[in-house]
């Protein structure tokens, strides 16, 4: 086994130990164990780092590959199906070592923040025991090789997200927010297990590497269409977890958990999953299949923008910021724009992060206070939160200079380039869509910055009678409630609590990631994680007057690769007959047309997210335009926002008040029709079998009785006669002898 693998199997199990150490013994151990949690998570990230630097810096091969698995269960011959062996394996590749290394890096300092944020918390160590199995679960899907491991630790992912969004069970709307979010994601898993069905039917293997070359080899006995079905089936995975629309709803609830279980959540694991998941499956995707991954990813980033720009609560902002940016790189890998989509997912995962864990520090010194129309005046008395928190919203805006302005302005050139070859129309409403979403995160950003940290404190404004509703004021409900402190001055929150948000906002920045702010592909990043050659082979499908074949590579080639025939094509005006498909083509088209698309998406990106930041300023800097009389003015756009596009409601009154009318006609038929024929056929069967109990008693015993009593005085009778005396005897005789004797001589005379 190759070190590395050892490695990394090292890394997947630690976390578990933390979790089994922890759920069982913090009460015994000093500080419930906090120590431990962060130790294990800081021994992980340091073999992941270790992981990071062998394959991404010493190795630095974009076709990097490495994989290790044993027969978990063998059924061996199953009538009907065959041979069954399902397997567990480790692959490791780019995207594995960088995965690796985010994931830890965060896990370790929200460890480390959740030391500060949640101390005095009555289950501090259970806290600290469900954030390991989440941590596992994760690196789990992470380091899968095949469907059936990842979507077993993608269940697992589930049931950790449920005992930390609800770790707060004695809230109702906590407890209501778990629940939602578990069947949300049900809904979305059952989707991805038809569609895992759907390829192991026709392969008789979960392995992907297995899979891959079938399909690249023609032995896909179903349609084409079967194929695009599979996908998005596969697909609705991600629709779940990474709370696309329509299962997008859950996300935000989410926010009753711990705010470090948020940055957690929002940044390095359960959304970060989905994502990933469809970047593993990206070369079986077909050009349909992707065309519904674009449409959705983009209305998603849309629609979420404009619910965050009405929100009041910091970190639901935060929240639909999310939604909207994991829209973007759904769509980045829906338009092709595989390395982009998955440079966002890194650079978000992030600048994210430390928006979340600086929200959880303004709350903190806020004495759990979440409405930002009732905080201000922050930047002085925090100037680290202000500082790394502005920077990380640079980065989420996309500004230059930052991460997330070289990722971001990559998915939209992507964008750009997939409208172009797709023939424009319809297709260039995913740019607009995603530049418009651009415009309003840097809106919504903007009034974020100024009203937490700008302009004077309001938290004398607060009305009276709102004072109660403060969701985290007791100690149950959220961790380190300041109850005890005399004095309720705002001040920065300790080092423990800062260090991490200042380690995540120097990733925020463009160096980390290329010397160039401009990019255009040239960073470590994007060399290393290139786009994959398609599987989907297109057989007979006609390219100007040639026939294509199926591609047979899997997994290994690069953009180099796939660019070259469509870079022939352009210049013969037809397709090269060598061993890429149809498909391969269109992709290295994207791909060239995104690339040249690239200073027009910075320009165009550069000037909606400045008109955003601008109109920020309009509304809440120099108060040229009022937003409460805006929001009067345009009252139904405002309340549609504000109402999250009526989702929740849409929802009660479709499926939910929907599945309790089915719900109660069943009962209905069930207490009335199916208890009706069975209460008849038993209250037929009791009466029949009172019928004939009074038929035993009154006739078959009758009849018994009667001979019984005709036997018995018949005997009674004969009794009489039985004396013992001779003289009786012969007189009996003689009766007998005269009474023949009468009826002889009767005979006689007639």
């Amino acid at each position: 086994m190759h070190s590395l693998i050892q490695l990394s199997i090292v890394v997947l199990l630690l976390p578990l130990l933390s979790f089994v150490i922890l759920i069982f013994f913090n009460r015994r151990l000093p500080r419930r164990g906090d120590f431990l949690g962060v130790g294990i998570l800081g021994t992980a990230f340091g073999i992941s780092a270790y992981i990071f630097w062998s394959v991404i810096v010493q190795t630095y091969d974009p076709a990097f590959r490495i994989a290790w698995d044993f027969t978990w269960i063998d059924l061996g011959n199953v009538p009907g199906v065959g041979p069954l062996q399902i397997k567990m394996g480790v692959v490791i590749d780019n995207l594995t070592a960088i995965m690796l290394a985010m994931v830890t890096l965060i896990s370790l300092l929200v460890h480390l923040y959740s030391t500060g944020y949640m101390a005095g918390d009555k289950n501090y160590g259970r806290y600290f025991a469900f954030l390991g199995i989440f941590t596992f679960s994760m690196l789990g899907i992470v380091l899968s090789d095949n469907f059936f491991a990842i979507y077993i630790f993608w269940e697992l992912v589930g049931l950790s997200s449920y005992l930390l969004i609800g770790f707060f069970f004695e809230k109702q709307s906590a407890a209501d927010a778990q629940k939602k979010a578990f069947l949300a994601n049900r809904v979305g898993d059952i989707g991805m297990w038809l569609g895992i069905l759907i390829l192991y039917s026709q392969f008789h293997t979960f392995s992907f590497e297995q899979i891959y070359a079938n399909l690249a080899a023609g032995k896909f006995a179903l349609s084409h269409g079967w194929l695009t079905a599979a996908g998005i089936l596969l697909f609705m995975g991600c629709v779940g977890k990474s709370a696309q629309f329509p299962l997008h709803v859950w996300l935000p609830d989410a926010m009753e958990g711990p705010t470090p279980v948020s940055a957690l959540i929002h940044a390095a694991t359960m959304v970060a999953a989905g994502v990933y998941f469809v970047a593993r499956i990206f070369v079986l995707l077909t050009p349909d299949a992707l065309h519904v991954i674009a449409f959705t990813g983009a209305l998603t980033a849309f629609m979420a923008a404009t619910i965050a720009i009405t929100q009041n609560d910091i970190k639901r902002v935060l929240a639909y910021s999310t939604v909207s940016q994991l829209g973007y790189m759904v769509l980045g890998l829906g338009v092709g724009a595989y390395s982009a989509a998955l440079f966002h997912l890194l650079t978000h995962a992030f600048f994210k992060a430390c928006l979340f864990l600086g929200s959880g520090a303004i709350i903190h010194a806020m004495h759990h206070e979440q409405d930002m129309r009732w905080m201000g005046a922050l930047r002085k008395k925090m100037p680290w939160t202000f500082a790394t928190f502005t920077l990380a919203t640079l980065a989420l805006a996309g500004l230059p200079l930052t991460s997330g302005f070289m990722s971001k302005d990559a998915i939209l050139a992507g964008a750009i380039g997939f409208a172009k070859v797709e023939g424009g129309g319809i297709y260039y409403l995913i740019p607009v869509l995603g530049f418009f979403s651009a415009m309003l995160t840097a809106f919504y950003m903007g009034r974020q910055i100024w009203l937490v940290f700008f302009g004077e404190s309001r938290t004398h404004l607060k009305p009276a009678d709102d004072q109660h509703q403060d969701h985290h004021a007791h100690a149950a409900h959220d961790a380190h409630a300041d109850v005890h402190h005399e004095e309720h001055e705002v001040h920065e929150v300790a080092w423990n609590m800062r260090a991490p948000l200042v380690i995540l906002a120097a990733l925020s920045v463009f160096f980390v990631y290329s010397p160039d702010p401009l990019d255009g592909g040239k960073g470590w990043f994007m060399k290393m994680i290139p786009t994959p050659a398609t599987v989907v082979g297109e057989a007979n499908h006609q390219i100007g007057d040639l026939r294509a074949p199926v591609a047979a590579p899997a997994l290994a080639a690069v953009v180099p690769a796939i660019e070259a025939p469509a870079a022939e094509a352009g210049k013969h005006g037809g397709a090269e007959k060598d061993a890429h498909s149809y498909a391969d083509m269109r992709q290295a088209e994207i791909i060239h047309a995104g690339h040249a698309a690239h200073f027009t998406a910075i320009y165009i990106s550069s000037i909606m997210v400045l008109l955003g930041i601008s109109l920020a300023f309009v509304v809440y800097v120099f108060n040229i335009i009022d937003p409460e009389k805006t929001a009067i003015a345009i009252r139904p756009l405002y309340l549609f926002s504000l109402n999250k596009w009526y989702w929740d409601e849409i929802y009660d009154a479709t499926f939910i008040k929907g599945s309790m009318l089915i719900a109660n006609i069943l009962s209905w038929f069930d207490t009335h029709i199916v208890d009706g024929i069975v209460n008849g056929v038993a209250t037929l069967v009791r009466n029949f079998a009172l019928l004939n109990d009074a038929f035993d008693r009154n006739v078959v015993d009758g009849m018994v009785n009667f001979t019984a009593f005709t036997i018995n005085t018949t005997g009674a009778m004969l009794r009489k006669l039985q004396t013992g005396k001779v003289q009786t005897y012969i007189v009996m005789l003689l009766l007998a002898v005269f009474g023949y004797f009468v009826f002889y001589l009767t005979r006689l005379i007639y």
